[in-house]
């Protein structure tokens, strides 16, 4: 990193707004995924609490005193033993996974719907 940068601040701050952004994109994606069946909306929210708590000691705080969400933050931390390839491979598949299960479901409930017209 660049000592003008580290100095001044520069870099922690554009970090914590592009990490904001990204927060910010996550939540959007999440609560359409409440709506729609299709995208898993829990687990972006996840995500995005998972990162905000990163960039915020307050949230961080707030977020030990969750028990439900303890229980996810230690499952989290648990797979920190695998190398961070395994990682990424592991949270495609969980993604891909409640895809699936989305559009299974959209598709059931559609021929339920025509079934009984």
């Amino acid at each position: 990193m660049n000592k003008k940068n580290s100095e001044n601040g520069l870099m922690p701050m554009l970090f914590k707004g592009a990490c904001l952004l990204l927060v910010g994109l996550l939540t959007l994606i999440g609560l359409v995924g409440l709506i729609l069946p299709i995208i898993p909306g829990v687990l972006f929210l996840f995500l995005a609490a998972l990162l905000l708590a990163k960039v915020s000691s307050r949230f961080d705080a707030l977020l030990h005193k969750n028990e439900n969400m303890m229980t996810w933050r230690r499952r989290w931390d648990t797979s920190n033993a695998l190398p961070l390839l395994q990682r990424v491979k592991l949270s495609f598949s969980l993604v891909a996974r409640s895809v699936v299960t989305g559009v299974e479901a959209t598709v059931n409930s559609l021929k339920k719907a025509n079934s009984s017209s």
